[in-house]
């Protein structure tokens, strides 16, 4: 059944809506994922403050257009759900792997939007294998930490044997 203009013009808005509180999106093709899979993909997304969209391509298309993403994000075509979020790109793409690996690759990676840069379908797969922004932060914090830490062991690792030494001194003076 053909939908009203008004319901056309509503689903647009929540479109434009979804892409405007979002950092970005990953467009996937959800054709041939079960209703218990996809449900439990939107609880683990939810909790990852994620939402998982299946769009009418035409009207979000147009959603695209408006909100001046990159032209080639609205060359898609066929059956699109898209997985909008708010911080991190590579949470989600991670459970999206995860979902792709126990269900046997059901859902197809079309194409991604991160920071207003369109990726492909290759460069969507490799978002999961880049580490998140928390591992990150705490291997750069690492890199930092490590001079300071080795000069500290070298100061007082002179001083620690001058007290070892003076430590000896001392129980053979007795």
């Amino acid at each position: 059944m053909p939908k009203l203009k008004t319901d056309k013009e509503q689903l647009l808005d929540s479109y434009k809506a979804i892409l405007a509180e979002s950092a970005g999106f990953i467009a996937i093709n959800p054709d041939r994922i079960d209703n218990v899979t996809i449900t439990d993909f939107k609880k683990k997304l939810a909790e990852q403050n994620a939402k998982y969209v299946v769009v009418k391509n035409t009207l979000f298309k147009l959603a695209l257009q408006d909100k001046n993403q990159p032209l080639k994000a609205s060359e898609f075509d066929g059956q699109t759900a898209i997985i909008a979020y708010k911080e991190d790109p590579t949470v989600v793409a991670k459970l999206l792997k995860e979902v792709q690996t126990k269900n046997e690759d059901l859902l197809g990676y079309k194409f991604s939007v991160v920071d207003n840069a369109y990726f492909d379908e290759k460069s969507t797969a490799g978002l999961a294998e880049i580490p998140s922004k928390p591992e990150l932060l705490a291997k750069l914090l690492g890199s930092l930490n490590a001079p300071l830490t080795g000069f500290m062991n070298a100061v007082t690792g002179n001083v620690r044997g001058f007290v070892r030494v003076l430590g000896e001194l001392s129980s053979k003076g007795n």
